[in-house]
């Protein structure tokens, strides 16, 4: 437990990292005019100096454990927001029910750029291409909606040929750890709730749903596969067309301890701090602590698979999980499966949703349009294994 997460000690501590970060700011612009004094010398200024804001802002979020608050009521939203009821209780099997105190709950979700409904799917299903995004944020902050997640769901139905980008609001998991802090399978039962959301209210083919995930929801999304590799058959729940995983984080127990981080060799050129991946990891291993994070269906780096599913990884060539996620897809195709590697090479973390930010627009847009070229094959059957 850290006092900074309660009040008054967290607002004193948001105040002074205010105050520090900017009597810095100058000492930064100086030091980013020039290529050396970057994090790389072919990054620009602009990106530069957002790497550092994004950077300082995810540790400062992570010392006071940020909250995010998840109401069922659509705000901004408005008609683009849904609330999903739990599925019935027998899809809920093995490791979705392996903690008594994990139930599943309701859940919101945002769709863009307009929400489908049963009626609209009839009317044009040929036309219909849906993405199931699982947002990430290391389990523990983020939800999916508008000012998060609108970024790259502009990405992806503007260069992927998908109509429709659906990002479920799954419950988050919290620090100190305890019955009610939403561990580990709380992000699978809502991931899960949301694709039967899709296949059974609204009747949409699982053939016109890709599935997708960023950074941990990536984990979610690997997890929700293995689940349906294992469970599909018997709950006769059919697999989706293919899944997309940007800068998956496969291996979230490496995290442990903090200076596995700042020992990578691409640290200093991404913005992930060891204070947000530590925080992440406990909060999802819950009660169950640090041991638990080898279990498969969080583990997926020393636990590949086999799954009819293709798969599409996108990493950057300069992000602190690139070993880890290049070294899944070679497990994973060991295992047999279709599987690409697509790497943007000067690309931090997950530039696919916060390209804008970072001044990496571009980089952003080109992921989004392989992405797309990608799931155009699949869908024509070429490649098939």
């Amino acid at each position: 437990m850290t006092l900074l997460s309660y009040h008054p000690f967290k607002a004193l501590y948001i105040l002074a990292a205010v105050w520090f970060e900017v009597s810095r700011l100058p000492f930064w612009l100086l030091k980013y005019l020039f290529s050396f004094g970057r994090p790389h010398p072919n990054y620009t200024f602009r990106q530069a100096l957002g790497l550092r804001i994004v950077s300082s802002f995810v540790h400062h979020s992570a010392a006071v454990r940020l909250h995010t608050p998840l109401p069922l009521t659509p705000g901004r939203e408005k008609g683009r927001w849904v609330v999903i009821e739990p599925a019935e209780q027998k899809y809920y099997k093995g490791p979705l029910e392996s903690n008594p105190d994990v139930k599943p709950e309701r859940i919101g979700g945002t769709w863009y750029p307009a929400k489908l409904t049963r009626e609209g799917v009839e009317s044009k299903k040929k036309d219909i291409m849906v993405c199931l995004h699982v947002h990430g944020g290391a389990f523990v902050i983020g939800d999916g909606r508008t000012g998060a997640s609108g970024y790259f769901a502009k990405k992806i139905t503007a260069h992927t040929g998908v109509t429709h980008v659906f990002k479920p609001q799954y419950r988050l998991s919290k620090l100190p750890a305890s019955k009610t802090s939403n561990p580990f399978p709380a992000a699978i039962q809502d991931s899960l709730a949301s694709y039967l959301y899709l296949l059974h209210d609204l009747k949409i083919p699982a053939s016109q749903i890709v599935l997708s995930g960023d950074s941990a929801g990536a984990n979610a999304a690997i997890s929700l596969l293995r689940y349906l590799t294992e469970f599909g058959g018997e709950l006769n729940i059919p697999n989706p067309v293919a899944a997309w995983l940007w800068s998956p984080w496969v291996e979230p127990r490496n995290a442990l301890p903090a200076s596995s981080l700042i020992s990578n060799p691409n640290y200093s050129t991404d913005y992930l701090p060891p204070a947000f991946t530590v925080w992440g990891a406990h909060a999802y291993a819950g009660l169950s602590g640090p041991s638990f994070l080898s279990n498969p269906y969080i583990s997926s780096l020393k636990h590949p698979f086999r799954t009819p599913v293709p798969l599409w990884v996108n990493t950057g060539g300069k992000e602190v999980l690139f070993g880890e996620d290049c070294e899944f897809v070679e497990k994973m195709r060991a295992e047999g499966n279709r599987i690409e590697l697509d790497v943007e090479e000067m690309a931090p973390h997950d530039v696919c949703l916060i390209g804008g930010i970072l001044g990496m627009d571009g980089e952003a847009t080109r992921c989004a349009e392989r992405a797309g070229g990608w799931l155009g094959g699949v869908r024509r059957g070429e490649g098939r294994l």
